[in-house]
């Protein structure tokens, strides 16, 4: 993506944009990946310590979390916005994560992504940008085309209102809320981090980027970037330059370019999935997230 005028920019063109890369990205994934078989869908609502391509462990006691999820719904705007939603069982507050889809909508491979992360001790809110439309694995087209109707200031907003329910829900108005995305979503959580959203930590999976010091210069929270090398969508040399922006404004940023994948590489239900690097990558997410959203441990309890 080219760096942003300093006039207000098209926020609806910043997501056409971002739709045509992810066009290309996935056309492209999917001719490389081809010939690789692509495995089955875990059952819906599973458990992630058993759907996961990377065991999940809770932050506390290096163990799965019992997971409990439910659809819900909270206001942004003047709009109603259905979010699927996965909690830590038990009594007390958790650090929350919001979750942003991917082009093809709320389908079950994201939420089992938010699954993953409660069983790491995260209560993690997954809102539907699409209003109840989803595009299965077959109809990138239809994916292509709901994603160009999105507006990125109603997608940042529906994101911020899903944090604010997170915390309302905890009680907490201080809780330490993140946000994660793929894709689409990788970029909507970029934006919502450089357009004033109250999260303390912001992951962004082959999401459109930013490549100028001036357009990163608002992120005021810790960024976790992770890039395949060949992804035809979103190009190293633009990584690289969002790696360099980052740093010249001096943003506590981590980017991991993988090589030898390309787009989707995390998405266990697409031909372009890569174990390896998807748990090394789950990995890096984990250390991430347990760096900069858990809370100070009591006195005398361990980190």
């Amino acid at each position: 993506m080219t760096a942003r005028p300093a006039a207000r920019p098209n926020v609806r063109a910043a997501l056409a944009i971002g739709a045509v890369l992810c066009f290309a990205a996935v056309a492209g994934s999917a001719a490389r990946a081809a010939a690789t078989p692509v495995p089955a869908p875990p059952a819906a609502n599973a458990v992630p310590a058993a759907a996961s391509s990377a065991p999940a462990a809770s932050p506390a006691a290096g163990r799965p979390t019992p997971v409990a999820s439910e659809m819900t719904s909270f206001e942004a705007g003047d709009e109603k916005v259905i979010a699927y939603l996965a909690v830590p069982r038990g009594a007390g507050s958790h650090p929350g994560m919001v979750v942003i889809q991917e082009w093809w909508g709320l389908n079950q491979q994201i939420k089992r992504i938010a699954d993953r992360l409660a069983a790491l001790g995260y209560a993690a809110i997954v809102p539907d940008l699409y209003r109840g439309k989803v595009a299965s694995y077959k109809e990138p087209d239809l994916a292509h085309e709901l994603m160009r109707g999105l507006n990125e200031d109603r997608s940042v907003g529906i994101a911020k209102g899903a944090a604010a329910l997170l915390r309302s829900r905890a009680g907490v108005p201080t809780l330490p809320v993140g946000i994660i995305g793929f894709c689409m979503g990788g970029r909507v959580a970029l934006a919502t981090a450089l357009k004033g959203g109250d999260v303390q930590a912001v992951v962004m999976f082959y999401g459109s980027v930013e490549t100028t010091k001036e357009a990163v210069a608002p992120l005021a929270c810790p960024l976790l970037g992770l890039f395949g090398k060949d992804d035809q969508g979103i190009p190293e040399e633009d990584v690289r330059k969002f790696e360099a922006a980052l740093k010249a404004a001096g943003k506590t940023a981590t980017i991991h370019i993988y090589p030898g994948v390309g787009h989707a590489f995390f998405n266990d239900e697409r031909p372009g999935f890569e174990k390896d690097v998807a748990q090394d990558a789950w990995a890096n997410v984990k250390d991430f997230l347990a760096a900069h959203l858990q809370p100070p441990a009591p006195t005398g309890q361990p980190h």
